[in-house]
């Protein structure tokens, strides 16, 4: 082998080398920016699940006080 060869085959190992470093920089970038948009979407779900949560019992307590009211309204017209 002459050196003009293994000089040649050092510089596409090189290039190749510097192509993974390149790959895996950019993969790790991509997955920081994943992780990130996953904690955001958790939030926004525990967000809306607090939410959805808060409605459930408001609607309960609304279905409560219109049985409340019929009820007395029945007893109102039930006494008459």
């Amino acid at each position: 082998m002459d050196e003009d060869t293994t000089a040649q085959q050092f510089k596409k190992v090189e290039e190749r080398v510097e192509k993974l470093v390149d790959m895996c920089r950019e993969l790790q970038r991509a997955k920081t920016e994943l992780e990130v948009k996953i904690r955001d979407l958790e939030e926004a779900l525990k967000t809306k699940n607090g939410i959805e949560q808060r409605c459930q019992e408001e609607k309960s307590m609304i279905r409560s006080k219109i049985d409340n009211l019929l009820s007395r309204l029945d007893q109102a017209l039930d006494s008459t």
